[in-house]
């Protein structure tokens, strides 16, 4: 017999970010990451690929207003979050809405 697990919804809302540390808030708290995993972008994507719970729908709205307040590192986490996604196939889904 074939469990089914159910699938984990996670938003990041764009309004809500207002800093790199907010952003890093919500991603430690969401998936249970230690501090440490927010040192760079390799660790963060250890981290995210390796000790995230899947499967996963990740969905970051008001991708734009984040991006206005923190800058290019809103374009380089998405980036990190779509290389997680093609990593890790049909387990983590990611998404952004402007």
């Amino acid at each position: 017999m074939q469990e089914i697990t159910m699938m984990k919804k996670v938003i990041i809302d764009g309004k809500a970010i207002r800093s790199v540390e907010d952003l890093h808030a919500i991603l430690q708290t969401e998936f249970s990451l230690q501090p440490a995993y927010f040192e760079n972008m390799d660790t963060l994507w250890e981290g995210l690929v390796w000790h995230v719970p899947v499967p996963v729908e990740l969905e970051w709205i008001h991708f734009s207003e984040s991006r206005a307040a923190i800058g290019p590192y809103a374009d380089q986490m998405m980036n990190l979050l779509y290389e997680v996604d093609e990593q890790l196939e049909e387990l983590f889904r990611f998404t952004v809405k402007l």
